[in-house]
């Protein structure tokens, strides 16, 4: 099973050739390209960027 989130690295040749070749087994749930709610990383990336974002050199 894999698990797609449509980010941009993963719409290389390499991938979608391996997923093609691996047709018989393997099953690809496609996410939105830009679900928050189905995908919970996002929620920690955003907090994240806002921690840094707050940062200030000194």
């Amino acid at each position: 099973m894999l698990v797609w989130d449509n980010f941009r690295l993963d719409l290389t040749a390499g991938v979608r050739e391996f997923i093609d070749a691996n047709a018989e087994w393997l099953t690809v749930f496609q996410l939105p390209t830009h679900a928050p709610d189905l995908d919970p990383t996002e929620g920690v990336w955003s907090l994240v960027k806002r921690d840094i974002g707050n940062l200030a050199a000194g």
